[in-house]
């Protein structure tokens, strides 16, 4: 698969492709970079100056910070999503599965908030960013329960539903969970986002379960 990124002029819009080899340097590298020193204190110079070349040669392939972080975070979401495949192709029921889905969600949302070296006013100062990032994670979640879904009703472990508007609401409603609990300011104080998160994740799921399950 071709990487690139899209680069706007005051004419027309390129593509500039990045060879895979690459790309993988600048990824791993700034990945490096934002987990110790979060977005929010990251500069483009500092990437450049990790990967030894000319901030010139880094804003060929990017437009700004913001762009090498998504494309870190379209990275970690991939590894996420490799990880739950192996779970959906196990012959566990749908209870250890959602189960096992919830666990690996908050690896996730604990992965996302050290690349950023994120706290309460980072995250509202990047919400746009993140709340981005989020949206276009959705269809790929949703994507993933609905196939958790489909077999589980293919073994006649749950009623008869419709499984692209369950798979919708369940990931709608996680997605809520958690920006409801991002926005809490004494929980990033406490330093217990994560578990506040898994505690709402995990109370939803067994309703979402009672709901579906076989009478």
């Amino acid at each position: 698969m071709t990487n690139f990124v899209k680069r706007s002029g005051l004419e027309k819009e390129e593509k500039i492709t990045i060879p895979p080899e690459k790309l993988s340097k600048i990824l791993d590298i700034a990945q490096k970079r934002f987990a110790r020193f979060g977005l929010t204190k990251t500069t483009m110079s500092d990437i450049a100056d990790d990967l030894g070349v000319s901030k010139a040669s880094l804003y060929y392939y990017f437009p700004d910070k913001e762009c090498i972080f998504k494309k870190v975070v379209f990275k970690e979401q991939a590894d996420f999503c490799l990880q739950m495949k192996k779970i959906q192709e196990s012959d566990k029921k749908i209870n250890t599965v959602l189960t096992e889905y919830i666990e690996n969600r908050i690896e996730y949302l604990k992965a996302l908030i050290n690349l950023g070296q994120l706290s309460h006013e980072a995250f509202h100062a990047h919400t746009p960013l993140y709340s981005m990032l989020g949206k276009e994670f959705f269809e790929r979640e949703k994507g993933i329960i609905a196939e958790v879904l489909k077999k589980a009703a293919d073994r006649n472990e749950i009623q008869k539903v419709n499984i692209d508007e369950y798979a919708g609401f369940f990931v709608h409603v996680l997605r809520s969970l958690r920006l409801f609990t991002l926005g809490r300011k004494e929980l990033w104080e406490q330093g217990s986002i994560d578990k506040e998160v898994k505690k709402e994740y995990m109370f939803f799921t067994k309703i979402f379960l009672k709901s579906i399950e076989k009478v």
